[in-house]
This record gives structure tokens, C-alpha cells and sequence, in this order.
């Protein structure tokens, strides 16, 4: 974890593709919102919407890596995550989100996107923290 003069905080985890270490990338995303001063809610949501975004990158993919960079700045917390494998010919092709994620996605976060970073699969995610008082 890095934290900048500016108060920006940065984390960058890896974790290899295996569902049962997703909950990994979910508890970074839950530690820097709580942090950030999110209530319950907000947390709970962008632990499900991290969940979903790694998920849905990954699709049946069972070999390689997942990398996850969190930058929580003011009152919001963007999540990029790409999916990377060097004996895959695939590393590069996108698993086409199916319409449940991306209503998933639409419901927990303020943004939320997909593309190539570096030549890798990627997707990304903005959550904003809310007035909810919890």
C-alpha cells in the first residue's frame, strides 16, 4: 500500500484465477473504503461489484493471474483489473460480459468499463462514496 502526500492511497494486488481468492480482491477493496470513511453499504457494494468485476474478466478461464490496482482518493475508490497469462493465446481477448454482470455493475457502482490495458484483458470500476448513513 502506498499513500501519497495528496492523500491518495494505492494498492496493487495480484492473485492467481481461482474463485475460492477473489474474496482477496474484496477485502483490499473493503479495507481501503472503510479507510475512505464509506458506510456499510458502500463497502458492501463495491465488495460485490469487485467480486463481479473479477469474475466476469476471468469468465472459465482456469490458469493465469488476475492484477488489481485500487486508487481511493477523496470520496471515491477506482478498481482496475486486467487478466494476464503468458502460455494463454487469449490473454489479450475480452470474455464478453453477459447482460446480469453488467446490471450487476450498473447497480453498485457509479462507472464502471471495459478494454484492453497494455494488451491485456481489463476492466475497471469507480464507486463513489455516498451521504447513506448506515
Amino acid at each position: 500500500m502506498t499513500e501519497r502526500k495528496t492523500g491518495t492511497i494505492s494498492v496493487d494486488l495480484s492473485i492467481p484465477v481461482q474463485a475460492d481468492l477473489v474474496v482477496l480482491a474484496r477485502l483490499a477493496a473493503a479495507t481501503l473504503a472503510s479507510r475512505a470513511g464509506f458506510g456499510v453499504e458502500d463497502i458492501e457494494d463495491l465488495r460485490l461489484a469487485v467480486e463481479e468485476l473479477c469474475l466476469s474478466l476471468v469468465g472459465s478461464r482456469e490458469h493465469g493471474r488476475l492484477h488489481l490496482s485500487y486508487e481511493c482518493e477523496g470520496d471515491a475508490i477506482e478498481v482496475a483489473c486486467w487478466y494476464e497469462d503468458d502460455h494463454a493465446v487469449d490473454s489479450a481477448r475480452l470474455v464478453r460480459a453477459d447482460d446480469l454482470s453488467l446490471r450487476i455493475l450498473d447497480a453498485l457502482v457509479d462507472e464502471h468499463g471495459r478494454g484492453l490495458r497494455d494488451g491485456r484483458a481489463g476492466a475497471w470500476l469507480r464507486k463513489r462514496r455516498s451521504d447513506r448513513v448506515v
